[in-house]
């Protein structure tokens, strides 16, 4: 008699399709390998909130303390609270693809149309920081350039020094749209004025005493719709500056697929409201799929190249410390195929490539990185990918339970990066997909699910080992088989043993409410000439874990009259 046991499964792979061991799964659904090496069945999705039409936008996070849900969901922004699914109507907003973003401490909510911020109460219309476009100017206007225009705004700021004489002070721009207020020793200016808006003028009644930038004439200036479209057109967000999340960086704009975009400082602080004309950067000649933080540097994904990038300080033309990110090549055959707003385990990037799934892993030459690929378990899977099903995958990092998701055609493919193992849940399809605490909240047309909560457990399971062969032995006839479980409630186990070529012999389990506990099973499947053989286990009704297999063969012997085994 010999006695092969599997105590400490490891997960699918793909690549072992006849194996003497069968700790491992050719094929394997709605299963998690613990720590332990047992496989426990996962909890349920379910339903948490529905919504009148599609849901185009979502988002997790703390905002004044509070953790939250923000649904975008046809012109209107939901407050989803995290312990029940209730809602509660935040507001109006444009209508179009949502991105939403934390940025101090406010959520920022941008549509194609309107670009607004929540502070936890109020939802309110960002009017954008209003730049100083010179300073210590004459009265016929000429001066120093300080700031650059912002995209996201029309008024723009000019700081004259008053001559005691003059009475007409011309501005920067032409062609204005009116002026906004002007302030004289920094109060408001309570003389008569009258404004040329043509020539970009403006004539006081009576001269403005001497100073030094005493005089501040706030006027307005259209955006053309193509400049302002550059921010309005973006899909995607990421926080960056070097050692801290200085600056708010913008891409995935179908006019301008190659540039990213990126805030500047309102005033010395850090602000998601200005977007200077020229802060942007062309790379390459690709989409920008992906951008991610890794430590004081930014990486930079098309389909097949990457870059990267970091915070330069550098001193312009009036002597002021100005930030500036260069961008340099780091690898020119892998990229990411995904659109995403990146994804980082164990402060790594993960990306996917036409190899599958990488990780971005520093070297010892400086600001040089290796791309490893970590999904050879799944191969066959990522190879029969589309290049439409890898652009729609989804890719996210669940801190808390070690798990990092990669999900297609709604199934879930989960890396273990805990336990190096990989196992895949069914059940995830939907656009939307964000993760919190744990939990992870997708969306499917106008329904609000979550995963990672419920301890419901009554999704069918099925676990399949590879073919069995012992090359060492001779014919064999399979005469037991054992699973040690544990049993939660009202469930049924289906064990079967099948030869290669061969029928199914199949040995069912059923469990009620009242057997609960550990327990080790036995089936005698009498199975001639077994090798090679493999063995299938499904699970359905409640919550079943399998903590090991063992299966006793007997070799037959050679027969004396023929010859044969």
């Amino acid at each position: 008699m010999i006695l092969s046991t599997a105590k400490g499964f490891v997960g699918i792979d793909e690549r072992k399709r006849l194996s003497e061991g069968f700790t491992h799964a050719t094929s394997m659904l709605n299963l998690r390998v613990t720590d332990s090496g047992s496989l426990e069945k996962r909890g349920n999705i379910e339903s948490f909130a529905v919504f009148d039409s599609d849901i185009d936008g979502i988002w997790h996070g703390e905002i004044a303390k509070q953790e939250f849900i923000a649904i975008a969901e046809g012109n209107r922004l939901w407050r989803v609270d995290v312990s029940d699914g209730k809602r509660a109507l935040i507001g109006d907003i444009g209508t179009g693809v949502c991105l939403m973003f934390k940025f101090n401490g406010l959520l920022y909510i941008k549509t194609d149309t309107t670009y607004q911020k929540y502070d936890g109460l109020n939802l309110q219309t960002v009017s954008g920081y209003v730049p100083t476009v010179a300073i210590s100017c004459s009265a016929d206007g000429s001066g120093e350039i300080f700031e650059q225009i912002n995209l996201i705004s029309d008024k723009r700021r000019q700081l004259f020094s008053g001559d005691g004489v003059s009475t007409k002070y011309s501005l920067a721009e032409k062609a204005i749209g009116g002026i906004s207020y002007v302030l004289l020793d920094g109060i408001l200016y309570g003389g008569r004025y009258t404004v040329d808006n043509e020539n970009g003028a403006v004539v006081f009644e009576s001269p403005i005493p001497k100073g030094l930038n005493n005089l501040e004439i706030v006027y307005r200036k259209d955006i053309s719709e193509s400049d302002r479209a550059r921010i309005m057109g973006c899909r995607r967000a990421m926080l960056f500056g070097g050692n801290s999340d200085g600056r708010v960086f913008l891409y995935g704009n179908d006019d301008y697929p190659n540039y990213r975009f990126h805030s500047e400082l309102a005033s010395g602080i850090p602000s998601a409201e200005y977007f200077p004309i020229n802060a942007f950067t062309v790379i390459g000649n690709s989409r920008i799929n992906c951008i991610v933080q890794q430590y004081d540097r930014q990486l930079i994904f098309t389909r097949d190249t990457a870059y990267y990038s970091y915070c330069e300080l550098k001193s312009d033309s009036l002597g002021n410390t100005v930030s500036s990110f260069p961008v340099f090549s780091l690898n020119s055959e892998k990229g990411c195929l995904i659109e995403t707003d990146g994804c980082v385990i164990n402060n790594t990037p993960v990306t996917l490539c036409i190899d599958g799934l990488n990780l971005w892993e520093s070297t010892s030459v400086v600001n040089e990185k290796n791309a490893r690929c970590i999904s050879m378990p799944i191969c066959d899977t990522v190879a029969t990918l589309t290049p439409a099903e890898a652009e729609n995958a989804y890719l996210a990092d669940n801190q808390k339970t070690n798990e990092l998701y990669f999900i297609v055609n709604g199934i879930n493919h989960i890396y273990n990066y805990g336990n190096g193992s990989f196992y895949r849940f069914d059940g995830f399809g939907g656009s939307r997909y964000t993760v919190g605490n744990g939990i992870l909240y997708f969306a499917n047309g106008c329904e609000l699910y979550r995963f990672g909560q419920s301890d419901n457990k009554s999704c069918d399971c099925f676990w399949q080992s590879p073919f069995i062969n012992r090359a060492s032995v001779g014919r064999s006839d399979c005469v037991m088989l054992s699973a040690d479980i544990y049993v939660g409630g009202v469930s049924k186990l289906s064990i079967s043993l099948q030869k290669d070529g061969g029928d199914e012999i199949i040995r069912e389990f059923v469990f009620g409410a009242n057997d609960i506990g550990y327990k080790r099973i036995n089936f005698r499947p009498s199975l001639k000439r077994a090798m090679p053989y493999r063995i299938t286990v499904r699970m359905t009704g409640g919550e079943i874990a399998l903590h090991g297999l063992s299966i006793k063969t007997k070799d037959r012997k050679r027969s004396e009259r023929n010859g044969i085994l």
